[in-house]
Parts: structure tokens; C-alpha cells; sequence
């Protein structure tokens, strides 16, 4: 009776197994490829990073329009304060009685315009910072291609050219700029984030004058200690020659030896119209 028992069972179980491997079979013959894990998670990898990208386009578009909102804000005062300003001055001839007063006044308003104009400036240049982040080439830049933007200065890093220092001065001068002029601690730091070749050797606009016995840079301004080192000040202390800048510290050379340079000028101002 047993054994009868095992046989039914096994025949049974060897049935549900020959049914399952036919269904197996039917869902490939069906088109139904078995699930791959390796799919699945390229297919999640990439449902992340879509997700991130979203984020970021939205974060961009809230910033943008905060901005916008502000400037757009900033444009109607000013727009109303101006008015003002031209109504009294229209009937200044019918208040001479009362001059001291709309004088006083007009100085108010004209202050308010001031810092109105102040204030859209630099949120004109933030926002413009932030569309660079994504688009280098954005028509908000205030330097020209290939410069680097860094507060009120463009700078053009020359990596591939190596020239002496006066011959570095008239390239600088042939692109309507000078050799860079280092004035705070913070354009130092600026200088040194650049992603520059480690041996790179770039000249400065500072040199010896021989007439006045200092060191100067090209617009006879005297350099501030504040910028320099220890160690930067004592090789300049009885030194000649002309300076230049390599991985964040200033150091001296022969004028006629040949390096690679920076110029640098005044960028243009950022205008709202540009902020598109």
C-alpha cells in the first residue's frame, strides 16, 4: 500500500514539475525573457540620476526666478522714484518759496535711487554667476571667451605660449588689458583654485624700477605687504628683477627669462537685460 502511495506522489510531483518547466518554456516561446539583475539595476541607476538632474533644473528655476522676481521688483521703484524725481524738478520753478525743503528732498530720492541701482547690480551679477555654472558662453558673461570672471577682474591664462616678461606685457596690452595685478589675499586664493599645470610659471605686472628703487606694478602703484608671505617678503627685501606666480606664492626672476603669463582687465558690467 505504501509503496502504491509513493508511486502516486512521485508521479504527481514529477507532473507538476513537467507542468511547470511547459509553462517555463510557453512564457519564452511567448516572448517573456527571464528577468535580468543587471537590468534592473542599470535601470534604477538611471531613474537616480534623472531624478538628481530634475532637482538641480529645479533648483535653478527657483533661484531664477527668485531673482528675476527681486529685479523686476527693484525696476518698478525705480521707475516710481525717477517719476518723482522729474515732477519736482518740473515744478522747482513754482516752489523757489520752498527750495531748502524739495532740495533736501530730491537728495533723498536721489539716494534711494542709488542704492536701488546698487542693489539690482548685484543681484544681476549673482544670477549671472549662476547661469555660467551651467553655460560658460551664457550672453550675461561680462569677459570675453576663453577669460575667467572673478569678482570686477577677467583673466587670460596663457598654458601653451612662453614669452619674457616685457614681451608678455605687450601681448597683454595687444588684448587691451595688463599683466596681472594681485590686490587681496582673496585673488591670491582665487589664483590658486585655478586648475593650472603644476609646472606652470605664469608672470605678474610687478618689477623692479630701478629709477625709484622699488617694486612697482605696471600702474606705479607700490605692492601691498598684506599679500605676501613671510618667506615671500624676506626674497624680495634687496631684489631685482620682475615677479611672477606659480601654485599660489610670488617669486622673483630675470626679466629676460621666458614663462607663461596672465593678463587681466575690468569686466563690463552685467546687465539685466542679459538675464535670460
Amino acid at each position: 500500500m505504501s509503496e502504491e502511495v509513493t508511486y502516486a506522489t512521485l508521479t504527481f510531483q514529477n507532473s507538476a514539475e513537467t507542468g511547470n518547466n511547459r509553462n517555463q518554456n510557453n512564457r519564452r516561446k511567448r516572448g517573456y525573457p527571464a528577468p535580468s539583475p543587471i537590468w534592473r539595476q542599470a535601470s534604477l541607476s538611471l531613474l537616480t540620476l534623472c531624478l538628481i538632474l530634475l532637482i538641480g533644473l529645479v533648483t535653478l528655476g527657483i533661484l531664477y526666478l527668485q531673482a528675476s522676481n527681486e529685479i523686476n521688483s527693484d525696476s518698478e521703484k525705480l521707475s516710481r522714484l525717477q517719476k518723482t524725481v522729474h515732477q519736482k524738478q518740473d515744478n522747482s520753478s513754482q516752489q523757489l518759496g520752498n527750495y531748502g525743503n524739495f532740495s533736501m528732498e530730491e537728495d533723498f530720492l536721489k539716494s534711494q535711487i542709488s542704492n536701488l541701482l546698487k542693489k539690482q547690480g548685484q543681484m544681476a551679477i549673482k544670477l549671472c554667476q549662476q547661469l555660467i555654472i551651467h553655460n560658460s558662453d551664457h550672453e550675461c558673461n561680462p569677459c570675453p571667451k576663453m577669460w575667467q570672471w572673478y569678482q570686477n577682474s577677467c583673466y587670460y591664462f596663457t598654458t601653451n605660449e612662453e614669452k619674457t616678461w616685457i614681451n608678455s606685457r605687450k601681448d597683454c596690452m595687444d588684448k587691451n588689458s595688463t599683466l596681472l595685478k594681485i590686490d587681496s589675499l582673496e585673488e591670491k586664493d582665487f589664483l590658486k583654485s585655478q586648475p593650472l599645470p603644476k609646472l606652470s610659471f605664469f608672470w605678474l605686472g610687478l618689477s623692479w624700477d630701478p629709477f625709484g628703487r622699488s617694486w612697482l606694478w605696471e600702474d606705479g602703484s607700490t605692492p601691498s605687504a598684506s599679500i605676501f608671505s613671510t618667506k615671500e617678503l624676506t626674497q624680495f627685501n634687496g631684489s631685482k628683477g620682475c615677479a611672477y606666480f606659480q601654485k599660489g606664492n610670488i617669486y622673483i626672476s630675470r626679466c629676460s627669462a621666458e614663462i607663461s603669463w596672465i593678463c587681466e582687465k575690468t569686466a563690463a558690467l552685467v546687465k539685466t537685460e542679459d538675464l535670460k
